[in-house]
């Protein structure tokens, strides 16, 4: 990541000229790939108004993150010396993961078919078993995504719309929300869209919060059995995870860490 020095003229300028046009002005320097106005109007067709998109986009948090643009996140050496998954310390660690939360994953396995190993995997691989889920702010990840034209834009500026609706519908602050550079969050590392279509209320608390361990658990195998994933396919279970994280090295790494917790 650049410096915050570096980037610090550009994000004012870019902070203007957000405030500028969600209060009507004209943005003379995007005039000519009108990305912004664009992102604004489709943001008003989801029923957001022009003053909850003003008190957001106004807000001096809001900044761009040129960098990311280009970054991807796919084809990890999962089992190399880096990230060690398959290494004692590793598999130890999600063991106990395993143990101190047998209770709920014995539930959650029995209510969706997703073996309690491959949760944890999931877990282990995503954030670290917890230990981290990101420090970026994701509306400024998805808003630099959907401003800077690259091949998620589109997608980018969608996403950026279910992060502003459920916060709307939840009256929390879209700016609070911190994950990853690619825009997911909480301990299953969803984007918007999934936590609004697989998100589960897994402690029945009326809240469903994916930095709450059971409601993770919950909203991982929700996703994974809206995939299509059977216990008793192998070719489905892989399907299913494929379409959690678009990566065949991830595929792989996830069945691996799940048969090394079962020894």
């Amino acid at each position: 990541m650049l410096k915050a020095s570096h980037l610090a003229g550009f994000c004012l300028s870019v902070f203007i000229l957000i405030a500028a046009c969600t209060s009507g002005l004209a943005a003379p320097a995007l005039s000519n790939n009108g990305r912004l106005d664009d992102l604004l109007l489709k943001l008003k067709t989801r029923g957001l108004t022009e003053q909850e998109l003003d008190r957001v986009f106004s807000d001096p948090r809001v900044t761009l993150y040129p960098e990311i643009v280009e970054r991807r996140g796919k084809g990890l050496d999962y089992t190399g010396r880096r990230f060690a998954l398959l290494t004692k310390m590793s598999v130890k660690q999600g063991k106990k993961v395993l143990s101190d939360n047998g209770v709920i994953l014995r539930k959650i396995e029995a209510a969706y078919g997703v073996g309690r190993e491959v949760l944890v995997a999931i877990l282990r691989i995503e954030t670290n078993l917890g230990r981290f889920v990101g420090n970026v702010p994701i509306f400024n990840s998805l808003l630099t995504m959907a401003l800077i034209e690259n091949r998620r834009s589109d997608w980018a500026g969608e996403e950026l719309g279910n992060l502003l609706q459920f916060c709307r519908e939840q009256n929390k602050d879209p700016l609070s929300i911190k994950g990853s550079w690619a825009g997911a969050f909480g301990l299953p590392q969803f984007v918007p869209s999934s936590y609004v279509k697989y998100g589960v209320d897994g402690n029945d608390d009326g809240i469903v919060d994916l930095d709450n361990l059971t409601d993770a658990f919950a909203s991982m195998a929700n996703y994974l059995k809206s995939f299509g994933w059977s216990l008793k396919d192998s070719a489905k279970k892989k399907e299913a995870l494929y379409a959690y994280n678009r990566c065949d090295n991830y595929v792989q790494a996830v069945l691996a860490y799940a048969r090394a917790l079962k020894k």
